[in-house]
């Protein structure tokens, strides 16, 4: 995950989430431990997520069905 700007969290929906602008992902990483990249995720949609006041609706509604995806295992 090079150049990734990533967050952690202690508690909620997400353990993390990291963002590639040079390559359009957003990694996220749940609480339950699975790992996803999401592909060709704009910097708007990354910045909206962050920004939120309640970023699990925003992340399944506006993240989640608008992009490609592939579940990492590591």
């Amino acid at each position: 995950m090079i150049n990734v700007e990533k967050t952690e969290f202690k508690e909620g929906y997400f353990r993390s989430l990291g963002y590639d602008e040079t390559q359009k992902q957003l990694h996220v990483r749940f609480e339950d431990g699975s790992y996803i990249i999401y592909y060709e995720v704009f910097k708007l949609d990354y910045v909206g997520l962050m920004s939120s006041n309640n970023m699990k609706k925003f992340f399944e509604d506006r993240i989640k069905p608008r992009f490609p995806c592939k579940k990492m295992n590591d």
